[in-house]
C-alpha cells in the first residue's frame, strides 16, 4: 500500500488419566506470558492423509497465539499415537509439554474422520476426546472445527478458524481476488474483476467484498456478492475511487475519491448514492477504517508533509494525528475491539514493519514480523492476531506481542489481506 500511496501522492510424572478439565482463562496478551507447549506425535492413519491433517493442526496451534508445538524430533514417543496411555504421559512431561494431542485419521468412501484427544499433562485430565468428520478432500475443515471448539470451550477464547482472509494474488500476470480460510487452506481465485484488482475489504457480515478494479481503465470501486459471485459497480467518479471500507452497519462505504480534484475521503451508500465528503485538505487522504462503534475513523494523510496516521470524529469531522514516530506510516486499521490501531510503519534503515498504537497515539509498539518488509495489517475478528503481507509475497499471521509469526500462504504473489468474521 505504501506504493499505492506514493503513486497517488506522487518434569513431572503422571500415571493416570482422569475426568475432563474445566475451562481455563488465560491472559494471552500479558507481557512475558509463556505460550503453552504442546506435544503432538504422528497421527495414526494412512500416512499421506494423516500427515496432511497433522500439518494443518500444527499450523493452527501455532497460529492461535497461545500454543507452541514442540518439535517432534525431541519426542521420546514420536508415534504414530492415536490415544494417550497412562504410561506415555511421563515421556511428554520430560520434554516440557503442557498438553499432548493425539489423533487417528481415516477415510470411508468420500468422507474423512478425525478422532482427536487432548490431555493436560500436569493433571492427567482429558480436556477433549471427540470425533470430527469432513469430506476426505477437505479434512482441514475438521481441524478448524476442532480448533475452534478447543479454544472456546477449554480456554474461553473465541474461535477464529472458520473465518476467511481475502487478499490480492498475482496470477498469470494478473492481480485477482483470492479467498481462503484464515490459515491458508481451501484457497481459490475469484475472477471477473478485470486484470488488475486492489484494496479488498470485507463487509461486517462477510457476505460482500468491496474492491478496486481497473476493468474500465480507471480505478473504480466495486462490491462482490460472495454467495452469487455477482459484482456491482459502486463508484466510478472521474479520477480515483480507491481504498474502500465498510462502516460497522455494513450499509455505507468510505473510500478515497478525487472527484473534486484532490484525493479526499467520502462515504456513500452501497449503490453509490448519498455521497458525503469527510475530509477537506490540500493533502492526500486515504485508507479509511472505522472503529467498531462507527464513531471514529482512522486514515492516512500527507497533511503533515509525509504520510502519517490520523483519527477523525465522524460526526464533527475533526481529525487529530496519532502517529509521531516513523517517517512514512500508512494503511491504518482499527481493531475489532476498538483498543488498537495497526498500520504499516517505516523504520529508518530497517524497512517496513507492522506497528500498533492506541487510538490516542500512545504506547506505540513495533512488531518484529518477518523482518523482510511487512505491510497491509488486518486484525483477526477477535482482535488478538494480525495478518499482514510480507515482501516475500506471502501472507503471515502474528500475535500482538510479535512472539510468533506463522506463514499461511506459499508460492508468493500475495498482498493486501483482509480478515472476515468467523463462519463467513
Amino acid at each position: 500500500m505504501q506504493r499505492l500511496f506514493a503513486l497517488i501522492w506522487m518434569v513431572v510424572g503422571v500415571f493416570s488419566l482422569t475426568a475432563y478439565a474445566q475451562p481455563v482463562h488465560i491472559d494471552i496478551e500479558a507481557s512475558g506470558v509463556r505460550k503453552m507447549k504442546v506435544a503432538m506425535p504422528t497421527y495414526v492413519g494412512p500416512p499421506e492423509m494423516a500427515g496432511s491433517v497433522w500439518a494443518v493442526c500444527e499450523k493452527d496451534l501455532q497460529m492461535s497465539g497461545i500454543f507452541e508445538v514442540i518439535s517432534p524430533q525431541s519426542y521420546i514417543s514420536p508415534g504414530p499415537l492415536g490415544e494417550v496411555q497412562p504410561g506415555n504421559l511421563k515421556d511428554f512431561a520430560l520434554i516440557g509439554a503442557d498438553y499432548v494431542i493425539t489423533a487417528t485419521v481415516g477415510r470411508q468412501g468420500t468422507s474423512g474422520q478425525f478422532k482427536v484427544q487432548v490431555v493436560e499433562i500436569s493433571s492427567a485430565q482429558v480436556l477433549m476426546s471427540a470425533t470430527y468428520t469432513s469430506r476426505a478432500d477437505t479434512m482441514y475443515m475438521a481441524v478448524h472445527t476442532f480448533m475452534d471448539t478447543l479454544l472456546k470451550e477449554k480456554f474461553a477464547i473465541d474461535g477464529i478458524f472458520t473465518s476467511k482472509i481475502v487478499a490480492i494474488m498475482k496470477d498469470k500476470g494478473q492481480k485477482q481476488l483470492y479467498v481462503s480460510w484464515c490459515d491458508g487452506t481451501g484457497g481459490s481465485v475469484i475472477r471477473g474483476g478485470g486484470s488488475l484488482v486492489l484494496n479488498p475489504a470485507w463487509s461486517p457480515d462477510g457476505k460482500k467484498i468491496a474492491f478496486v478494479s481497473y476493468a474500465r481503465n480507471n480505478p473504480d470501486c466495486y462490491i462482490l456478492d460472495v454467495a452469487t459471485g455477482k459484482m456491482k459497480l459502486v463508484s466510478s467518479q472521474r479520477g480515483i475511487n480507491i481504498t474502500p471500507a465498510f462502516d460497522p452497519s455494513g450499509t455505507r462505504l468510505a473510500c478515497t475519491l478525487s472527484v473534486d480534484g484532490n484525493p479526499e475521503l467520502y462515504s456513500m451508500d452501497l449503490d453509490g448514492t448519498g455521497r458525503i465528503r469527510l475530509t477537506s485538505s490540500w493533502a492526500t487522504d486515504t485508507s479509511p477504517s472505522f472503529s467498531p462503534d462507527g464513531r471514529r475513523m482512522v486514515f492516512c494523510s500527507s497533511r503533515a508533509g509525509n504520510p502519517q496516521i490520523f483519527i477523525m470524529d465522524v460526526a464533527t469531522k475533526n481529525a487529530q494525528r496519532i502517529s509521531f514516530e516513523g517517517t512514512y506510516n500508512t494503511e491504518p486499521v482499527f481493531s475489532p475491539r476498538g483498543d488498537l490501531v495497526a498500520f504499516c510503519y517505516l523504520v529508518k534503515g530497517e524497512g517496513y514493519h507492522i506497528a500498533v498504537v492506541q487510538p490516542d497515539g500512545s504506547k506505540l509498539r513495533v512488531l518484529p514480523g518477518t523482518g523482510k518488509g511487512d505491510e497491509s495489517p488486518a486484525f483477526s475478528p477477535d482482535g488478538r492476531l494480525i495478518a499482514f503481507a510480507s515482501s516475500d509475497g506471502n501472507i503471515y499471521v502474528t500475535d500482538l506481542l510479535g512472539t510468533t509469526t506463522v506463514k499461511v500462504t506459499s508460492g508468493g504473489g500475495f498482498t493486501e489481506p483482509a480478515w472476515s468474521r468467523p463462519g463467513m
